[in-house]
């Protein structure tokens, strides 16, 4: 029964999404590629928390003098926040694959009072207009967690490759279940000229869904050249999306805080409709960040580095990570 449960999922998730791609293509040309990668092992630690993802993305971009790009059919129903009059949009899709384990990966039988094993798989839209010092993005997520997200695959083959310790508690993972969110996001720009080569950049977020309901903002400091092009990319740090990124052979280094408040996170309270895993989620949560980006005229390549509060209010679900982004124009 489990079994025919989770394929149902799966070829529900994969359905949509496979729908979803051609449509996307059909209303414009993809101009952007990215994969982003995070890993614990960038930080010397193997589990305890968020410890893997994996997300490939696209971009669709249109300047002023260029058609306008339509938002993505999932972000529709949120546009009417926006104010549309803007020299530029783009899109941002992306699939994705995220996980979080226990300190104790080695354990067949995880310490009730750690961190559950929780996998996730999903699809998230992306749509985001800029103005001259501001930018504006809404968002939606769907996915699924549990078995049917496969990363207890991916994670058996990651450690196998790299030599970590063999996971061997996923038998007790977060059973499988349909999640969803939206989000709303704005990003502002405070420089003491347009072509300045610092600047400083307020975020804020308010999310809403059974995958995560939370309101949060930060601050990134940032120093290089052609800022005023890429701020708007801060708004993809949003949900471990993407590192910030620089454009059109730019480049900075960049550190920064947030903060949110979490109300209820699916990783850490578990199934929200059947008894699970869980553990006592820490609703107050801080992050530290700094990174490096460098863009060529078709590439950009960015690092950053993570290091936030845990997510339980036992410390074991800690969130310290290294992520790494490679975009290109397609």
């Amino acid at each position: 029964m489990e079994y025919r449960r989770l394929r149902h999922i799966a070829t529900f998730l994969t359905c949509f999404v496979t729908t979803m791609l051609p449509m996307q293509a059909a209303q414009a040309e993809v101009d952007w590629a990215s994969v982003t990668w995070h890993n614990d092992l960038f930080s010397g630690r193997d589990g305890g928390g968020y410890t893997n993802g994996l997300y490939i993305s696209w971009y669709d971009l249109s300047s002023e003098g260029d058609d306008e790009v339509e938002p993505p059919l999932l972000t529709r129903p949120l546009t009417w926040m926006q104010n549309q009059i803007t020299p530029l949009s783009y899109s941002v899709n992306t699939i994705g694959q995220s996980m979080i384990t226990p300190t104790d990966i080695t354990k067949e039988n995880p310490d009730p009072d750690d961190a559950p094993y929780a996998g996730l798989l999903f699809f998230r839209s992306t749509y985001i207009l800029v103005h001259d010092n501001y930018a504006d993005a809404v968002s939606t997520v769907i996915g699924v967690i549990g078995p049917a997200s496969g990363a207890e695959k991916t994670q058996q083959f990651v450690h196998k490759l790299t030599g970590s310790n063999e996971p061997r508690g996923w038998d007790h993972q977060l059973g499988n279940e349909i999640v969803g969110q939206v989000s709303r996001t704005g990003v502002w720009r405070f420089s003491p000229r347009e072509f300045s080569p610092v600047d400083a950049v307020l975020l804020g977020n308010v999310s809403l869904g059974n995958l995560e309901s939370s309101v949060g903002g930060g601050l990134i400091l940032r120093a290089g050249s052609g800022l005023s092009k890429s701020f708007s990319t801060v708004a993809l740090l949003t949900g471990r999306i993407s590192n910030p990124v620089a454009v059109d052979n730019g480049w900075y280094f960049y550190m920064g805080a947030a903060g949110d408040y979490l109300y209820n996170q699916i990783y850490m309270n578990g199934n929200t409709f059947k008894d699970s895993p869980s553990a006592d989620l820490r609703h107050d949560q801080y992050t530290l960040i700094a990174g490096f980006s460098y863009a060529w005229s078709d590439i950009s390549l960015s690092f950053s580095y993570q290091k936030g509060s845990p997510l339980d209010k036992g410390s074991s679900a800690r969130q310290e990570f290294g992520a790494l982004t490679l975009a290109w124009r397609l």
